[in-house]
């Protein structure tokens, strides 16, 4: 590439623009991302062990058809950098000696694979095809482990959260989850490595790090309230803390959490961190969605829960105030989703898109117990409310003494014709209520992968990665005890 022609421009400028331009270029401020390429070396050497000079070494993207071509030192050492995860060849040529061929080496994010050829005297001609693939990393002491696409489908997910699989490291547990509902959102798990708080650890999306920044919590299930901001959280029966209702709550879900699907490689490491980790003490795991490749492939995919199986909660079954047919929370949850990868252009360009569905309903927090004046029913007169102050109260007033306001809104209607104030259902309190309202709340999410890549040149490619996640919710009593009132998050 020539660039003459770029600095004989910038010699008409005058020194001014020059050094206006200069000064724009360094303001900018750059978008730190930890590295999610992967790279090859190793040393070429003949039967006895000597360095091969001046071999031809190639590298072919058997995904894609990329090629690229280097020739080893007078050490005999080659390296091909910044290689996409994938699947390789590697082809090992000099002249007198026999090629060496290597197929399906594995690259993996963050990665490097040592790959030794020792050539053998023989005609060019001849082809030594070797299927061992390197399995230790001899470049770095990372403690950890590496998942790809084919292992991360074969794992079952119970929350279908990427959280699970970071268990399957040593040192690291994650608590199982209360539940499959709105509570539990996007179903992250709190990670602990090595005795190290489940604040402590990193997440990276692609090579971008996407931990909480509120408390880098991976979950928003926790067994009290002194992490929890006043986003009007609620209490459930047993004095569970109903607060993962919502991503926007921010004990935890706040990160992003795309489908195991659409997942090409995730990797955990717990100790021995590189120079790129380490601001966390606890496990980093980075994620890196898949791509498209000269093959079309693709999936779709539907889960279903439901209540039917599941046990009545102990305090339900003691709760004389909820019904014989409500004592099993009711439970909707359907996650459905499809993607595809294919070629735009062969050898050239592909492309890879994905979308997951998340639709749940859980009545587990979804359920108020209050307390009315014991007695109110349907008539709600001036006349009424004063009987009932005399009944319960053994107060004498007049209708005239009842507040306009008041009266209002003992009478007010919601838009499905119940009572604002909704009547008593039994004549005398019951564990200090004598109303159990039944409501719905929701939690939705749609998540969508994007990725493009353009192989401009041998040494040139390009790539374009996109996520997309939106995570509504709605919970009916978390502002209040009555209907009318429910708590809508958009995140």
């Amino acid at each position: 590439m020539n660039f003459r022609p770029i600095f004989h421009s910038f010699s008409r400028l005058p020194a001014v623009a020059v050094i206006f331009m200069v000064g724009v270029l360094l303001s900018v401020s750059p978008l730190y991302a930890q590295q999610t390429l992967g790279s090859i070396l190793g040393t070429v050497t003949d039967a006895s062990g000597s360095s091969l000079a001046g071999a031809q070494v190639t590298l072919l993207d058997q995904g894609t058809g990329l090629q690229r071509t280097t020739v080893s030192s007078q050490a005999g050492a080659y390296a091909f950098y910044n290689l996409a995860i994938g699947t390789y060849t590697v082809s090992v040529t000099s002249a007198g000696f026999a090629e060496s061929r290597f197929p399906n080496i594995l690259v993996q994010g963050d990665r490097t694979v040592t790959l030794n050829a020792r050539l053998t005297i023989g005609s060019v001609q001849t082809a030594v095809t070797v299927e061992a693939s390197p399995l230790l990393n001899a470049v770095d002491t990372t403690n950890g482990y590496i998942l790809d696409s084919a292992q991360i489908e074969n794992v079952p997910l119970a929350t279908g959260s990427f959280t699970q699989l970071a268990v399957l490291a040593p040192g690291v547990s994650a608590e199982l989850l209360s539940g499959t509902g709105t509570q539990t959102a996007l179903g992250n798990q709190p990670i602990w490595a090595n005795g190290q708080r489940d604040t402590s650890n990193t997440f990276l999306f692609n090579g971008v790090d996407v931990s909480n920044l509120f408390n880098g919590k991976s979950t928003s299930q926790v067994s009290s309230g002194r992490v929890v901001p006043n986003t009007g959280e609620g209490f459930g029966p047993g004095g569970s803390i109903l607060t993962g209702t919502s991503v926007y709550d921010a004990i935890g879900q706040a990160i992003p959490t795309p489908a195991p699907e659409s997942i090409e490689e995730i990797r955990v490491n717990t100790s021995m961190y590189d120079a790129q980790q380490g601001s966390t003490s606890g496990a980093h795991i980075d994620m890196s969605t898949k791509a498209g490749t000269n093959v079309i492939h693709g999936q779709a995919y539907l889960y279903r829960g439901t209540d039917w199986l599941n046990a009545a909660p102990f305090f339900y079954k003691d709760d004389p105030a909820i019904p014989a047919n409500k004592k099993v929370p009711e439970l909707h949850r359907f996650t459905t989703g499809a993607s595809v990868g294919a070629p735009i252009i062969k050898d050239k360009l592909f492309g890879f898109l994905a979308y997951n569905a998340i639709r749940v309903t859980d009545q587990a927090s979804g359920i108020s117990n209050l307390a009315v004046t014991p007695g109110l029913g349907s008539d709600r007169s001036a006349q009424a409310l004063v009987n009932l102050v005399q009944t319960n109260f053994g107060q004498t007033i007049t209708a005239s003494q009842i507040d306009p306001a008041a009266l209002t809104l003992f009478n007010f209607k919601l838009p499905n014709g119940a009572y604002l104030i909704p009547s008593a259902q039994s004549p005398a309190l019951t564990n200090e209520s004598n109303v159990t309202l039944f409501g719905r709340p929701s939690f939705t999410a749609d998540q969508a992968v994007a990725d493009l890549d353009w192989n401009a040149t041998p040494k040139d490619v390009v790539s374009a990665k996109y996520f997309y996640q939106h995570d509504p919710t709605i919970a009916p009593y978390t502002n209040s005890a009555t209907d009318g009132f429910a708590q809508h998050l958009d995140s």
